[in-house]
């Protein structure tokens, strides 16, 4: 049968986890009236959400058995793919004899995860081998490993400390490989479904992708809930957070729309840095102001460097010449695109096109 998960907000701040446990007994009570089977359920007292996990026929019939064991359905159903998102985001794990979820350390599982992504861009080296060190490395860091359609790397941590020593270690290794490995790591943290979601971890997928895309000049990044999360399992004395920066609230959501500008007009030779802080909502000023801040170069300098990214993983991985390649990065002229590319990667963009390096 289909997999489900389901979040509850709880309303309470009295609920305990034997109010939950009688809430589960309930639903187990009526569970064979609607064909479903109720796996374990996941709890966060702290945040005072919980989420269960079940199988049934259909998503209609989890919504009405809920409706009749509590007389109101859950905030959310959504049905996920064992195989390539519950196990790989969520773990194999255990539970106790009240059906909790728990840790494989035995501990109460909140079903919370901090998601890691690594982008990077193998320029002299082979990024099949990049990949298997980066691998190891979350594995070792007790993290899983889960399966995306690129060539980035991302993986689930139960633990946020373990996610943020993780991203730590694996910024080291680029470093060794002598700074020519440009390379950005985001991480965030957050619930497995919410009121809105239709895919797992919808929303914290789409903090960590964003980040990712525009964490070049960062190295590591992660979101203000990681790093409480982190400094909340981790004696923080021990915990160096240096040369991390943390993305706060309101910074995300300014990185957020950059991003949708960027993303749409990235590719537009005429789209400048005038543009981008009209598009913005910004004065020249203030766009400069704000992005200096945050990532350390200008406006200008920021729609150069990732122009250069993104053709430079074009050539990683398409057929196409270097000047189709130039003019498709928003880039006028194939001559001026092949002298910046030099100049910022010590590499001419032919000899990267025929390396096979990325490959």
């Amino acid at each position: 049968m289909p997999l489900f998960m389901d979040f509850h907000k709880l309303d309470s701040d009295a609920i305990t986890e034997e109010d939950m446990y009688k809430a589960h007994l309930r639903d187990i009570a009526i569970q064979n009236k609607h064909g479903l089977v109720y796996k374990k359920y996941y709890l966060n007292l702290n945040h005072k959400t919980a989420f269960c996990l079940m199988e049934g026929p259909n998503k209609k019939a989890c919504i009405e058995s809920h409706k009749e064991a509590h007389g109101v359905g859950a905030c959310n159903i959504i049905e996920v793919s064992p195989e390539h998102e519950f196990i790989p985001y969520m773990g194999k794990g255990d539970q106790n004899e009240k059906d909790l979820a728990l840790t494989l350390s035995g501990e109460v599982d909140s079903g919370f995860r901090t998601i890691l992504l690594v982008d990077f861009l193998a320029l002299t080296k082979p990024s099949d081998n990049i990949t298997t060190e980066i691998r190891d490395t979350i594995e070792q860091k007790k993290g899983n490993l889960v399966k995306i359609p690129n060539k980035k790397v991302m993986a689930s941590f139960i633990n946020a400390s373990d996610a943020v020593k993780c991203s730590m270690e694996i910024a080291l290794y680029f470093e060794a490989l002598g700074g020519n490995v440009p390379f950005s790591i985001a991480l965030a943290t957050g619930q497995p479904v919410d009121e809105h979601s239709t895919d797992l971890f919808e929303e914290t997928k789409k903090k960590v992708r964003v980040m990712s895309r525009l964490g070049f000049e960062l190295g590591i990044c992660m979101d203000s809930n990681t790093e409480l999360s982190a400094i909340k399992t981790n004696d923080s004395s021990q915990l160096d957070t240096a040369g991390i920066t943390t993305i706060d609230h309101a910074t995300y959501a300014e990185m957020q729309k950059l991003d949708a500008v960027l993303m749409k007009n990235l590719n537009d030779s005429s789209f400048n840095a005038d543009a981008l802080s009209k598009q913005l909502g910004l004065s020249k000023t203030q766009a400069y102001r704000k992005i200096s801040a945050l990532f350390g170069i200008p406006p200008k300098r920021l729609l150069s460097e990732l122009r250069l990214l993104d053709a430079a993983k074009a050539l990683t991985i398409s057929g196409k010449t270097v000047s189709e390649v130039a003019y498709d990065s928003g880039f006028n002229s194939p001559t001026y695109f092949t002298r910046v590319f030099r100049n910022r990667f010590d590499i001419l963009p032919s000899k990267m096109n025929k390396s096979g390096f990325g490959q």
